[in-house]
């Protein structure tokens, strides 16, 4: 497919490198078809331009001096034109921008189509098939420039693979991208492999190619010097591979420990935050509360793609206007201080690369720095020789050494690195860690942006966690921040990014009253003008009242005829306006329906651990308050805003067109005024109105919290007050709307003395006018028209405050219902499998909670035979509830498999998972409805007789019998209230019923007293027959006849067995079962104050007793 013959190549001067520079020397390499070949190997070594000579860019754009052959599927690279070549081969740059020929995804997929004249229906159905297969559809018709690097490198991949390009070539693909891409990226080339497509990359990054590659081709100098194969190249020892310039090679290789682990660090704060924010427009990037970096750490920045880990160093640099305030050692430095103050290496070295040569470079702003020094750092960074060169022609690991030579030679006390070892190998990864390290004996702190593991392991003494623009954890990189650290690396995005934020997102939920809500607001700027006409109504009577005082004869007539034109202004506007808010509301109402309607309709799809993260307070407050606030602002601000604002301009007009010189003054006084109004409407009110619905969502939550406790607070006889955290959620709620009521303040009397003072500008405007006024009768008449109009532009712009202060609640009520909407749901499979048994097996699973730090299961295997019991045992917080949950998929795992009969739960859709799986909880919940309906639950099209077989089978007779209506009595509300054993039979009933092959049991005994224990155990069985059953048990004694019993260790598998088995090793699990063993023996003596004494030790004392009576 691919053939090197004999290959040399060197570039003509003037392009990459010197003339007469020999780049490949004597390459023989051939690829067969659908092979995935990697080139790897030390920086320069020539890889990029062997891929340059299979996709023709050189010798035809990058000309040369090319001996020997390059062919690619018979066809001769050198004799044939770029456009022959790429209907065979696709190219995928280093970085995909500078590939990208359109301004939105679709059209840049369908580029290559185009070109090849495919018919537009073809061309459709192409792109559908490619977006299917890569999974890109939420990235169809978007903005090329809105995309994430990891977003733009998959719609270069999706370009490619649209044209059918027999052979794809891969031009380092992943130094710029963060994990959650890389996975992704993975996917998309082993999609591509499974196509039979021919694949050449060059790489850095190897180990996310394991499993994929047939061969590692290792390069130095131009040459191959050996070809590895995957079981080779696994065996190398860290030591080999530093030598070769090679990183790691395989997932495992990467959770090294960290080198810097118990570096003692001084606890002085070397930089302290407070309240850092920054908006975009009206979108929050970052809220920083409160942050302090001990002196001399070395922070890594980790979260996912557009957290704001690159906007904090920016911000940190001083490139970035922000509030709040920034502390270096105990000082605080002002934002236009902080450039002399930190020095930031930014992604894209060359943007900050300004100078005709390195050596330049150096120098440049640092005249104090020698040559013997500026040779010394270019050789520590692998850039001697390279004094003369023009940065531009350095390749973009080789940029980056000398961004990083520039921040050494500065000597900053803050130093920042974003993405330092982008495109960088193993040889230069180890000296930029060394470089870092360096730099930072001279620094009081650094941070650094990354998303590479290897880096961070060798160089980072913390991490510091970043999501949705705050801090959530900034930890030490010892073994407990390492497991942190890979939890953060495995976890996908939960929320997809909005395309549209804000008020332009709402209005997509206007549908199909959108075009209505538009008409109330022109009917509402309508109604503004028609409201503003009274006024110059009774101006023009105002004037014949003026002739009048002034000795001229008053008309009557024209008094009724301007009354009775601002009658009818008045009347016509308060119709339209009426009309225009009839027609908002109506939109408004529907729109807070579409946005109900699809919150729960989204909730409805996503996974039930999801409920778990989220309380019920929380999402209620979203549903309910959050969705009736943007109703409001569309019902009645929004035509409001729009009316205030149509007021404006056309007042702001008439006070210019009557007389200038009046009203010049005014129009001043009032911009002072909107401008203090304006002061009241920044960031820090944004700000606010996140704190504050994040207070109300804190005071909902803990509410629902405190009224499901109350029985346990009249009991005890306690008050609000012992509720910590009820108590603070109100006092954080107090505390922060007194804060920032006290903050507007200022403002706010500002703005009200100012508009309501507008006799300030028209007294002397006045007394200047009649100075200069040729017709004082005229001068009179025009003043008068500001006397009677000046109080309604007060009233506008007051009006108009208020519906900005809406329109900001509006907005962040937006963004926390796209919180929801936004939230991933879990992954469906296309093309779905059955599974063909009921066997459940764990195949090294591991899994961390989302709110979790470190994993609850760790590399997990374990097979439960259909029909069988398994038993999981083990202390609290062992996992055992965790493995539960997983075979429900309530959770999806971040390593391993969980399968069931042989399906992984991945390639089952949702509905044939739930058919097959019923789930037994611990706590189980009943809805307020009657039994027949709850215990329907279980089958919906199930028969009154299938639900009393159901209910008897679960030993609930007795319940029917004491109830008024029997299996119709209603649960809760104004129905009747059931015991926890009464409830959990029910709860069993309802798993009969729905006899799924596959029963998940989590403590079903747990909190039943004997009596219904004693029935519960009794529907177990009914439940349980023939049935591949999960156990999950505390009481021992109800498992010794498991098939299998587990025993959970922190997180893992101490040891498995049968009962007798285990007993018989002395292992955890008898230490147990002797534990157990003693606490049913457990009594009280008679006088009630002793308590562990053993039965037989009760016995003799009785006995004892008895005798001395």
């Amino acid at each position: 497919m691919v053939t090197f013959e004999n290959v040399s190549f060197s570039y003509q001067t003037g392009m990459e490198t010197p003339a007469s520079s020999v780049v490949l020397k004597d390459v023989n390499l051939h690829i067969k078809k659908g092979e995935c070949i990697v080139l790897c190997g030390k920086s320069g070594c020539g890889k990029t331009t062997m891929l340059r000579l299979v996709n023709g860019l050189a010798p035809h754009f990058y000309a040369g001096n090319l001996q020997g052959a390059v062919r690619v599927h018979g066809m001769d690279i050198p004799s044939s034109d770029l456009p022959k070549i790429s209907r065979f081969v696709g190219s995928v740059f280093q970085n995909p921008r500078t590939q990208f020929f359109h301004m939105d995804t679709t059209g840049e997929m369908a580029f290559n189509l185009e070109n090849q004249n495919m018919p537009r229906e073809k061309m459709k159905k192409r792109l559908e098939e490619v977006a299917y297969h890569l999974h890109l559809e939420e990235l169809l018709e978007r903005d090329i420039f809105e995309l994430s690097g990891g977003e733009k490198q998959q719609i270069a991949c999706g370009s490619v693979y649209a044209s059918l390009p027999e052979v794809v070539v891969l031009d380092e693909p992943s130094s710029n991208l963060d994990m959650e891409s890389i996975q992704k990226l993975q996917k998309l080339i082993r999609t591509m492999k499974e196509d039979g497509k021919t694949i050449l990359m060059s790489e850095h990054r190897l180990w996310y190619l394991s499993g994929m590659t047939d061969r590692y081709i290792l390069m130095d100098n131009g040459r191959i010097i050996r070809e590895y194969e995957p079981k080779e190249i696994n065996a190398l020892t860290q030591q080999e591979r530093t030598a070769l310039g090679l990183r790691a090679v395989n997932p495992q290789q990467l959770h090294i420990m960290p080198e810097t682990a118990n570096r003692n660090l001084n606890q002085e704060p070397a930089i302290e935050i407070h309240g850092l924010t920054f908006n975009r427009g009206q979108r929050q990037v970052l809220d920083i509360r409160h942050l302090a970096i001990p002196k001399g750490a070395i922070v890594a920045v980790i979260g996912e793609n557009g957290a704001g880990k690159s906007t904090l160093s920016l911000c940190l640099a001083g490139l970035l206007r922000h509030n709040g305030t920034i502390m270096i050692e105990r000082k605080t430095v002002p934002n236009k201080r902080l450039p002399e103050t930190a020095f930031l290496v930014m992604q894209e070295a060359g943007h900050q690369l300004f100078s005709d040569s390195v050596m330049g470079e150096l120098t440049l702003n640092n005249p104090s720095l020698t040559e013997e020094q500026a040779q010394a750092v270019l050789r520590e960074l692998g850039l001697a020789g390279l004094e003369n060169r023009h940065p531009g022609s350095l390749s973009g690991g080789q940029q980056q050494r000398l961004a990083l030579a520039t921040a050494i030679c500065n000597r900053r006390p803050v130093m920042l690195y974003d993405e330092p070892t982008s495109g960088q190998d193993g040889d230069n990864l180890l000296r930029t860690v060394e470089i870092i390290r360096k730099a930072n004996e001279n620094a009081v702190c650094s941070l650094i942006v990354s998303h590479d593991p290897e880096l961070i392991a060798r160089c980072a003494t913390h991490i510091l966690h970043i999501h949705a623009g705050e801090v959530k954890k900034l930890l030490p990189l010892d073994e407990r921040g390492n497991i942190y650290m890979w939890k953060v690396f495995r976890e996908d995005a939960q929320i997809r990014k909005p395309q549209k934020t804000g008020i332009p997102r709402l209005l997509e939920f206007t549908a199909p009253f959108g075009p209505m809500l538009f008409l109330s607001q022109l009917l509402a700027g309508a109604s503004a003008l028609l409201l503003l006409a009274p006024f110059l109504c009774v101006y023009f009577a105002a004037r014949e009242l003026l002739d009048f005082l002034l000795g001229g004869s008053i008309d009557a007539s024209a008094l009724a005829y301007w009354g009775l034109w601002a009658l009818g202004f008045e009347l016509a506007g308060l119709i339209v306006n009426f009309i225009a808010l009839l027609l908002s509301h109506k939109a408004a109402f529907h729109t807070e329906q579409n946005l109900k309607m699809a919150v729960l309709e989204h909730l409805s799809r996503l996974p039930l651990g999801y409920f778990e993260e989220n309380s019920s307070g929380k999402l209620r407050k979203i549903i309910d308050e959050n969705s009736k606030q943007t109703e409001s602002y569309l019902a009645h601000q929004l035509p409001d805003l729009v009316g205030a604002q149509v007021s404006m301009v056309a007042a702001a007009l008439l006070m210019l067109a009557v007389d200038w010189r009046i009203g010049l003054p005014v129009l001043v006084l009032m911009m002072i005024g909107f401008a203090f109004q304006m002061s009241m409407m920044g960031e820090e009110t944004m700000n606010f109105m996140k704190r504050y619905q994040d207070a109300q969502e804190d005071m909902s939550h803990e509410a629902v919290e405190y009224v499901r406790g109350i029985s346990v607070i009249k009991i005890f006889g306690q008050s609000v007050h012992s509720l910590r955290r009820f108590k603070e959620a109100i006092h954080a709620y107090r505390d922060d709307a007194l804060a920032y009521t006290m903050a507007c303040k200022p403002g706010y009397v500002a703005f009200n003395t100012v508009v309501n003072s507008s006799f300030l500008a028209l007294i002397p405007a006045a007394l200047i006018g009649m100075a200069a006024a040729a017709d004082l009768e005229t001068f009179a008449q025009n003043f008068l028209f500001y006397l009677i109009f000046a109080p309604a532009c007060a009233a506008m712009l007051n009006k108009l405050m208020y519906m900005t202060n809406y329109k900001m609640q509006a907005v962040e009520s937006m963004r926390r219902i796209d919180e929801i909407l936004l939230t991933r749901e879990q992954a469906e499979p296309r093309e779905f499998k059955l599974p063909q048994g009921n066997d459940v097996r764990f195949d090294h699973v591991t899994f961390t909670y989302p709110t979790g730090e470190g994993p609850a299961i760790s590399d997990v295997s374990f097979l439960a035979k259909g029909g069988t019991v398994t038993a999981l045992v083990g202390h609290s917080g062992s996992g055992k509830s965790t493995i539960g949950s997983l075979i429900p998929r309530f959770y999806d795992i971040q390593e391993g498999c969980i399968s069931i009969g042989g399906v992984a739960l991945s390639s089952m859709n949702r509905k044939a998972l739930m058919e097959r799986v019923a789930f037994v909880f611990q706590n189980p919940k009943l809805l307020k409805a009657s039994i027949e309906e709850n215990v329907r639950g279980g089958k919906k099209n199930a028969a009154a007789e299938d639900i009393l077989n159901a209910l008897h089978l679960a030993g609930c007779d007795d319940i029917l019998e004491k109830l008024p209506d029997g299996i119709h009595t209603m649960i809760g509300g104004k129905g009747v209230y059931l015991s926890g054993g009464e409830i959990q039979r029910i709860a069993i009933a309802r798993a009969i019923l729905k006899d799924a092959p596959i029963i998940v049991l989590d403590e079903a005994t747990a909190f039943a007293d004997p009596e219904n224990e004693a029935q519960i155990q009794q529907a177990l069985k009914e439940l349980t027959k023939n049935k591949t059953v999960i156990m999950i048990a505390h009481r021992l004694s109800t498992i010794t006849d498991a098939d299998q019993i587990i025993v959970m260790k922190g997180g893992q598998i101490a040891e498995y067995g049968r009962h007798e088995e285990l007993a018989a090793r002395q292992g955890e699990y008898a230490r147990m079962w002797t534990e157990y063993q003693k606490s049913i023996r457990w009594q009280m003596d008679n006088a009630g104050n002793t308590a562990g004494v053993h039965h037989d030790a009760l016995k003799s004392g009785q006995e004892q007793e008895a005798a001395s009576c």
